[in-house]
């Protein structure tokens, strides 16, 4: 269960084979996560700057029972956890083993420990339960509370092994649309189809505001080469 976008380029190869991209608006998937099954459970829920609207993923899963945890206290957590820590402290906090539904969005980048993190989310995850992942592969330093990883779409994979790939694809910086890579049509982002990804997309803008390095300190910024890119992040949802 996928949602469906529009073919926006394709390109022939030299031996006959064919990479395209697909692109949808990542709304249309929101509502197709939302009929996810409960109990749903959020990584790092705390209203921060990427869920500032009072719990974002909460809304879209009004209607399911929804746990919200993080390793702070404040809007919209229901129990302080680090995903890190034995699963068993969770289970006991919830009095739920495994959940249906995981979300955990812009997290793994910044725990110590990627590895451990997954697996716990893998044995948080009942047998045919479905987890999205979201992660920066192209963004400025946050730190929250420190920021360690950028991570690809081989790297989700190989965290998450166990998993089943359902859907995969990039987002823009604004997660106002999803790109997915295809390979003679079928949605693959792998060495053959992610090599087009440094020509495929560009941070375009008619003029640079002029912007403080710092809110409260004078300075200049430095002009970067024209391919970086501001914002970018990849995205998997998976079934177990």
């Amino acid at each position: 269960m996928t949602a469906q976008g529009d073919d926006i380029f394709h390109w022939e190869l030299p031996d006959g084979n064919v990479i395209g991209v697909n692109r949808f608006k990542i709304d249309d998937l929101l509502l197709l996560l939302s009929k996810f099954p409960e109990p749903v459970l959020q990584i790092g829920s705390k209203s921060s700057i990427i869920d500032n609207h009072g719990g974002k993923w909460r809304k879209i899963f009004s209607d399911k029972k929804f746990v919200g945890i993080d390793i702070e206290d404040g809007e919209n957590v229901d129990f302080l956890h680090d995903i890190s820590d034995n699963v068993s402290r969770l289970r006991k906090k919830t009095g739920i083993k495994q959940f249906s539904t995981i979300i955990c969005s812009h997290i793994l980048e910044h725990v110590k420990n990627p590895f451990v993190a997954a697996d716990n989310l893998q044995k948080l995850l009942r047998p045919g339960g479905k987890i999205f992942v979201t992660v920066p592969w192209v963004q400025g330093f946050h730190g929250f509370p420190d920021d360690y990883w950028r991570m690809s779409f081989p790297a989700i994979r190989l965290l998450f092994e166990k998993l089943e790939i359902i859907d995969e694809y990039y987002s823009d910086a604004r997660e106002e649309f999803g790109y997915r890579l295809n390979y003679n049509g079928k949605t693959e982002h792998s060495n053959r189809t992610c090599r087009i990804e440094r020509n495929l997309f560009q941070f375009i803008t008619d003029e640079m505001p002029e912007q403080r390095i710092f809110e409260d300190a004078e300075g200049i910024k430095i002009k970067l080469s024209k391919m970086y890119m501001p914002g970018m992040s990849v995205n998997l949802i998976m079934s177990k």
